[in-house]
């Protein structure tokens, strides 16, 4: 064990362990003997003492489908609403394309190779970062979740075959931590409407509720009841996958965009047996959208329940609430419709902030920033020392306006894991376990299990997993690939097309001239690349310095089943 691991290691420990970090670190973290101590020398009042905190994620939301950014749709009328008194970072680009990797660099304000999320496969102590309801516990606070994405709360054990509800390294820190388990056909991507229960029994305590809403993820709008479900569709549109064989999948129905057909689609073109057997139309991708949008209309319907709890409770006054959308989704962007890589209609995420009281309303911050900054802006807001491990900037200045107060000057990615790591370690395997979940035609047999196979020989279980770099400025995006040969070998697309790709080993890409990333033109500004890419490697070398060890030989891992 290295010494950042027994250091973190040891973080975790008592409420007197704590006291001893507050010394080394200028009280970060102090711990309830601190606060006692704080009361009893008479200093201010903190505003941790009266505060409560809710961070609201609305899973894969593209900010640019919210009216309050100029969608023509009225898909968000509540977030449109909140957002007049709240605060919006119009720039803010998420760590990775996955779920779960994103999301826990948000709760530690670390990015993936430093707090250890870097795959989808796990461990109970994968992650030993201090997550934002372990800080907030320290200082009183009751923690709660209620969540309804499938990645914060399920594994899958390859050695039986099953899928388990191991509640590992995203729960720490939780008094209570709830899965609904509420289906709507096969899917549980379900409103997370017991949260307003939670808040009825607990508005009197002082708290932090994470509420993490998986209803606008794939499959689109299978948990959304008519006539909502089908309010933006085609008129008399019949899905095109319906003539071909029945891509089921383990969630939704047949008519449900699922993540199965979804995998299909590349340069617009549907693929079965490794050939393209239909063209997309413009109703085809408008019947996908239409599905997409309708999940966030009826997500924004529990939003807009959530604002008349706070405020019937009196909790708008002393509540800051957060929202924020981890990452987005590619909705026909390059032709596809998944977030396989690194392009902005993936990157760009919800991340808007309602302060207690209607603070700082209505302000909207054009400068970049990134979700590991969220916890160092909460902690700062509440008065609470901020940890030399953070790496997030505390964006506090900006949302006052002080002088000279600026965001991420670059943004930092970390495309970890590759797509095919995570299929070689739970999609192909899970989908050959039950044939009622079958994602593929019979004559499509041999090839898969050979692919992962091949897949599973070049991704060693013990192997680190492979991953790509990029940075990106407001003007500029870079993406380096460090091992475009075996990404070649391994790619999806190449696979399911039948068609070898091409991985260049540099993307640059001028995000104001061509915002969805079409044209590569890294031999074109040489001086921009060499610029970008030196900065980039000093971040990365900096990332690998304080890189969390990953599993050791042996370990019990279980598969965090969706991306």
């Amino acid at each position: 064990m290295n010494k950042m691991s027994k250091r973190r290691v040891f973080l975790r420990g008592t409420v007197a362990a704590v006291s001893l970090v507050a010394l080394a670190f200028g009280s970060a973290w102090a711990g309830p003997a601190a606060v006692a101590a704080d009361k009893a020398a008479d200093k201010p009042e903190k505003r941790y003492e009266h505060t409560n905190v809710i961070l609201v994620t609305l899973q894969c939301l593209r900010p640019d489908h919210m009216g309050m950014n100029g969608y023509a749709r009225d898909t968000t009328p509540n977030l449109d609403q909140i957002s007049k008194s709240s605060v919006v970072f119009e720039n803010s680009i998420s760590h990775t394309n996955l779920t779960p990797v994103a999301m826990m660099a948000a709760l530690t304000s670390e990015y993936p190779r430093v707090n250890g999320l870097v795959t989808f496969d796990v461990t109970k102590d994968s992650v030993s970062a201090r997550t934002i309801p372990e800080i907030l516990k320290y200082y009183g606070y009751k923690t709660a979740a209620v969540v309804t994405s499938p990645e914060f709360v399920m594994r899958f054990d390859g050695e039986n075959g099953r899928t388990i509800n191991l509640r590992d390294v995203f729960s720490r820190g939780y008094d209570d931590y709830i899965w609904p388990r509420r289906h709507v056909g096969r899917s549980m991507r379900v409103v997370p409407s017991e949260s307003l229960d939670w808040i009825d029994k607990n508005k009197d305590k002082k708290f932090f509720l994470w509420i993490a809403s998986g209803s606008i993820h794939p499959p689109y709008a299978a948990t959304v009841p008519e006539p909502d479900k089908s309010m933006y569709d085609p008129p008399g549109y019949t899905p095109f996958w319906r003539k071909y064989f029945p891509v089921s999948g383990n969630e939704g129905g047949p008519n449900d965009p699922t993540i199965d057909i979804l995998l299909r689609i590349w340069n617009n073109e549907y693929y079965e047996g490794f050939k393209p057997v239909h063209h997309l139309t413009k109703e085809d991708a408008d019947y996908i959208v239409a599905r997409y949008d309708a999940g966030i209309h009826y997500t924004d319907k529990f939003i807009g329940e959530l604002r008349a709890k706070l405020k019937a409770d009196g909790l708008d006054k002393n509540t800051i609430v957060i929202f924020y959308s981890i990452h987005g989704k590619a909705l026909g962007e390059r032709g596809i419709f998944i977030n396989y890589d690194l392009y902005e209609a993936v990157l760009k995420n919800l991340l808007m902030i309602r302060f207690p009281d209607r603070q700082f309303a209505g302000r909207r911050i054009d400068d970049q920033v990134q979700g590991i900054d969220i916890l160092p802006t909460l902690l700062s807001y509440l008065d609470i020392p901020i940890a030399a491990e953070e790496q997030g900037k505390d964006l506090m200045p900006l949302v006052r306006g002080d002088a000279g107060a600026t965001g991420d000057e670059y943004a930092y990615i970390d495309r970890m894991p590759w797509w095919e790591h995570w299929m070689s370690r739970f999609f192909l395997e899970f989908k050959f376990q039950d044939p009622l979940k079958r994602n593929h035609p019979p004559s499509e047999d041999k090839a898969i299990e050979a692919y992962e196979n091949m897949l599973k020989q070049e991704f060693p279980m013990d192997a680190y997993p492979p991953g790509d770099i990029a940075i990106r400025s407001k003007q500029w995006k870079l993406i380096v690939r460090t091992n475009p040969r075996l990404l070649e070998k391994v790619s999806w697309p190449g696979f399911i097309t039948g068609t070898p790709v091409h991985i260049p080993d540099m993307e640059l890409y001028d995000l104001i001239a061509d915002p969805i990333q079409a044209h590569n033109v890294v031999d074109e500004h040489p001086k921009v690349v060499a610029e970008l890419k030196a900065k980039l490697m000093e971040w990365n070398s900096e990332v690998e310095k304080r890189k969390a060890p990953y599993h050791k030989s042996g370990e019990k891992r279980y598969i965090i089943p969706y991306p």
